[in-house]
């Protein structure tokens, strides 16, 4: 071809290239492709012109005069290219052209010229045209179409481009502001809800659902629904085996169907409740540390083609963000509690203490108190009785003594944190035997080990609630604390003959019951890694109580860590 004929083809271009440039403005593929058909038909002699892109959703655009043979036609070649999408360039005229050679459409007195659209070598859609066999384009005609129609596909291809960009970044910029707002805050209800809203608004879908897994009666919950299906899903459950978010949850893998009806997974319970249909869903796993909480579901897709595997990446994304937001503020949860459990336990020991001085120390003083005032009307009128009544005050002051000493002693055993666990039990059990109306005897097999101080005070605390539940409550004769050491376990026993009680019942009800005794010492147990068991019984005749405390020892390397870090 000569320099003339390319100006000149140039020449002739130059006011539909002018237009086109102007079109990318629009910033619309659809828009594009639509006024790009309309120049084809109107401009270029073309009977029928069509365009097909592979954006989310595809983009089909038609313009001109469609039989049904040349619609039929024009599906057929668009099946041909969908299945191609991805693919390097097919067969063409000449070398570097995407413009496929003519070719009659059977049927019909037209002839199809097909303009591939492509993204450097993949193909990414087409252009067909189809013009009456004695207008076909040759020559410069020819060389000038292919030129409008690479143009206009490399333009519509750049506005899909910038259109998907668009999009993402809007999807990237929503999703970085609610995961900040699901970080910032520790109230779980406003991080469940900002996930839900989250996932319909980027997935542009019609309803979404949070659902998290109740282990204890093997369900999933509707914590929180957003979109058509309203409120009426709310705390509704569902087993755990049924539907399509149950096998998310039982299995632990993302799914999307598209086709709920065609598939048996699907149950129609949740949309005959919530009065909702649902044409597809997509439908991923809440994990936190490979332990599946929960699902996040997605239904009925706006847009044409359903869910696809970039929504279930986003979904994915979101659902490890809600993971992380919901265990921070199941942690933080947590630690609210453990505050206010140990406030609580510090308010009992504050009330026992208390209690003690006024039922024992105080009632001595008082008693001391009176008696010094006898005292001195003795010595007035009849000294000689005066020496016994002083017998009587400096037994009643040991008795105080030893009181006192009981009450600093369970307060705060100093023994405890100088010489360890086995010390601090011997002496208790000899202030007991000094002060209680009932035997306490203390049997230690084998030696002890050598555990943490943290660790030591918790089985020192739980052996003082259980002796103090059994002088409160069981009004025993004698009370045994054996200790023994087994198969890399510490156990420790508190066993009274006293009257008993039904455990089952007391640990039932205890959301009733004003005494947190025995969830006292289970949680306590908890801390250590320790296994607690009671065994009573109200039935006669009574055999007491029987508290049994098993705590892991640490290895030797462990240990010597352990020592380490409290010296």
């Amino acid at each position: 071809m000569s320099e003339e004929e390319r100006f000149s083809i140039i020449e002739s271009l130059a006011p539909y290239l002018e237009r086109l440039g102007t079109l990318l403005a629009l910033r619309d593929p659809e828009a594009l492709a639509a006024e790009v058909l309309t120049m084809l038909v109107a401009d270029f002699g073309v009977r029928a012109a069509s365009l097909f892109y592979a954006s989310r959703p595809s983009l089909r655009v038609r313009r001109g005069q469609l039989t049904p043979a040349l619609e039929a036609h024009i599906d057929r070649w668009e099946a041909g290219v969908e299945r191609r999408i991805g693919t390097g360039p097919w067969q063409i005229a000449e070398p570097g052209e995407s413009i496929l050679a003519a070719q009659p459409i059977k049927g019909t007195q037209l002839v199809a010229i097909y303009s591939l659209i492509l993204d450097g070598q993949k193909v990414v859609g087409a252009i067909f045209v189809a013009y009456p066999r004695e207008l076909v384009p040759r020559g410069n005609q020819r060389t000038g179409l292919a030129s409008f129609l690479q143009a206009a596909g490399k333009a519509v291809n750049l506005v899909g481009e910038l259109s998907l960009l668009r999009e993402r970044l809007g999807q990237l910029t929503m999703f970085y502001q609610v995961s900040q707002s699901m970080t910032s805050t520790l109230d779980l209800r406003k991080v469940l809800e900002h996930t839900i809203q989250l996932a319909t608004a980027v997935l542009d879908a019609g309803a979404s659902a949070l659902m998290m897994i109740d282990e204890k009666d093997q369900q999933l919950v509707f914590e929180y629904t957003h979109g058509e299906m309203g409120d009426l899903l709310h705390q509704k459950r569902i087993p755990l085996d049924e539907g399509i978010a149950g096998w998310v949850a039982t299995h632990q893998e993302p799914l999307i169907v598209n086709d709920v009806q065609g598939d048996p997974r699907f149950s129609p319970h949740v949309d005959a409740h919530a009065e909702f249909v649902t044409d597809s869903i997509a439908c991923v796993p809440i994990q936190i540390r490979g332990r599946t909480i929960g699902v996040l579901e997605a239904r009925n897709k706006r847009s044409q083609g359903g869910f696809d595997a970039e929504d279930l990446s986003l979904m994915i994304t979101t659902a490890n963000q809600a993971g992380i937001a919901i265990e921070n503020a199941r942690l933080y949860q947590s630690l609210r509690d453990e505050r206010d459990r140990i406030i609580q336990a510090q308010e009992d020991v504050r009330r026992q203490v208390a209690r003690n001085l006024h039922d024992g120390t105080v009632q001595f003083l008082s008693a001391i108190a009176m008696g010094i005032d006898h005292l001195e009307r003795l010595l007035r009128f009849k000294p000689e009785a005066a020496r016994s009544e002083l017998q009587a005050l400096r037994d009643l002051t040991r008795q105080a003594m030893t009181q006192a000493r009981l009450a600093l002693f369970e307060l705060r055993p100093l023994i405890l944190e100088t010489q360890g666990l086995g010390p601090a039990l011997e002496t208790y059990v000899q202030q007991l035997q000094d002060h209680e109306g009932f035997g306490v005897h203390l049997e230690t097999i084998g030696t002890l080990p050598d555990l943490n101080n943290s660790v030591s005070a918790t089985i020192f605390s739980i052996v003082q609630e259980a002796v103090t539940n059994a002088k409160k409550h069981a009004s025993p004769r004698d009370v045994w604390l054996r200790v023994s050491r087994k198969n890399g376990w510490l156990q420790v026993v508190v066993e009274d003959n006293g009257s008993g009680f039904d455990a089952e019942a007391v640990e039932r009800n205890y959301d009733r019951k004003g005494s947190i005794g025995l969830l006292s010492m289970k949680e306590r147990a908890e801390l250590i890694d320790a296994r607690l068991t009671i065994e009573s019984s109200a039935t006669p005749p009574n055999t007491g109580t029987k508290v049994t405390l098993h705590i892991p020892i640490p290895d030797e390397a462990t240990q010597q860590r352990q020592a380490a870090t409290q010296k």
